[in-house]
């Protein structure tokens, strides 16, 4: 059982190490952690509702309103009322705003893509299969 603790510390310290290390990269291109979730929703979506982003990423539906805001004071988004259910708005990004989302997105991918080119296939490989696992094994524990 020991080993059990052991491990558990050392999944929640590298965890904890793992979202520093992205709030801190948002942050040096001027952006919150929040903010950096919802343009990564709004890079792989095109159209997605403030909803859609709250449960993509878990988020606060007054966080995700607050950022939505503040980009369509920049005029990096507009919103868009939806045909099919017209009490929801998608969040569309502007002209202006394909270009500075693409151009944060494609330099967090560029960084990431580094990262496991240079881990290595196998390594690569073994990380994303034991975390599959591992969010598998946790969602039977609920």
């Amino acid at each position: 059982m020991e080993w059990v603790k052991k491990q558990h510390r050392l999944y929640d310290v590298l965890w904890r190490e793992t979202n520093a290390i992205y709030e801190a990269w948002a942050k040096r291109r001027g952006l919150s952690y929040c903010e950096l979730f919802v343009f990564l929703s709004l890079s792989e979506r095109g159209e997605c509702t403030q909803k859609k982003i709250c449960e993509q990423w878990q988020l606060p539906k007054q966080t995700v309103n607050t950022i939505v805001k503040g980009l369509m004071e920049r005029g990096t988004v507009v919103l868009e009322t939806l045909q099919e259910d017209r009490r929801n708005k998608a969040v569309l990004l502007t002209a202006e705003g394909r270009a500075y989302v693409g151009q944060i997105v494609n330099e967090l991918y560029a960084h990431e893509y580094s990262v496991l080119e240079r881990m290595g296939r196998e390594r690569a490989e073994a990380l994303m299969e034991n975390m599959a696992f591992y969010n598998r094994l946790l969602r039977e524990v609920e």
